[in-house]
């Protein structure tokens, strides 16, 4: 049996930000779309599918859970393809407008912080460094910085010691939970101990046990609910509205700023680990690196404040 056909792109782009943002309005903001346009999407979307994906609200409207599972999917194939067709659509530029090997530098760093903190303040390092040209690679495996792997320099979360190689230590790191606004209001969470009524998602490297230490809370590491190895699809869950998760400072403060997740209480804990920018001793582009370390030090400074 033949399955459903795939939606076209901009329709998917439209569902999944309106899922994002819960409005077909600041959907439209973002695609540059009329807001009928967007609803006319979402419209064919659901015609195929044969179910409803969102519900009306006073402020709003109100993905559904088929439509939020269903979201999840879409922007991770949505990401795909923007990784796979940004990467072939910048070759040609970087062929005809060559840099000197010294003044470039290939930086790894893990995709939720290139995606979340890196990537909204790039614009300033290269204005602030016209000569530099920055290649980022997110990745979830440790570079060996060596040409092997042909990465200069890489942005590491951990203890700030590596074997045969230079670190520079930039921010330490605050955890504390989150959730949706939706989610938040739903379950009335007034106090740490309301957390019992909420579905807390897992993440392989991030225990709750310690943040329900500080909280004062005599409850153990969660056996169930959803669990998650990577951190980028745990913030998309939360965001959607699945449960409350633990997240750290830096990979949430737009979210935070623009209403997307709420910071539930005050009490977070600093992590053991903290972000350090790493490269080995005897790299040909110190110059650069140095160039790259002052500009990210400024910039964590600038976002401690």
């Amino acid at each position: 049996m033949a399955g459903r056909p795939i939606p076209p792109l901009q329709t998917l782009r439209a569902f999944e930000a309106a899922v994002r943002l819960r409005s077909f309005t600041r959907a439209a903001d973002e695609l540059a779309l009329t807001q009928g346009a967007v609803s006319q999407h979402i419209r064919r979307l659901e015609a195929l599918l044969g179910q409803p994906l969102f519900e009306r609200e006073h402020q709003g409207v109100a993905p559904t859970a088929h439509a939020q599972a269903l979201a999840l999917q879409a922007r991770q194939g949505l990401s795909v393809l923007e990784r796979a067709f940004g990467r072939q659509a910048a070759v040609p530029a970087r062929a005809a407008a060559p840099r000197p090997a010294s003044r470039a530098l290939v930086l790894s760093v893990l995709p939720a912080f290139a995606r979340r903190w890196l990537g909204p303040r790039l614009a300033r390092f290269h204005a602030a460094h016209p000569g530099i040209a920055l290649e980022v690679r997110p990745s979830t495996g440790l570079a060996r910085l060596d040409s092997r792997d042909r990465i200069d320099v890489a942005l590491r979360y951990g203890p700030g010691k590596w074997p045969g190689l230079k670190s520079a230590k930039l921010m330490d790191e605050e955890i504390f939970p989150v959730a949706s606004p939706a989610y938040r209001r739903g379950r009335r969470l007034r106090t740490p101990r309301d957390l019992h009524r909420c579905v807390l998602l897992r993440h392989t490297w991030q225990p709750w046990e310690p943040w329900f230490q500080a909280a004062g809370l005599d409850l153990v590491e969660p056996a169930d609910g959803p669990h998650f190895d990577d951190t980028e699809a745990l913030l998309e869950a939360v965001e959607a509205g699945a449960g409350v998760a633990l997240a750290r400072r830096t990979l949430v403060e737009a979210q935070l700023a623009d209403g997307r997740l709420a910071r539930l209480w005050d009490i977070g804990i600093a992590d053991v680990h903290a972000h350090y920018l790493v490269w080995r001793p005897d790299s040909g582009k110190l110059a650069a690196i140095e160039a790259l370390r002052r500009w990210l030090c400024r910039e964590a400074r600038a976002a401690a404040r």
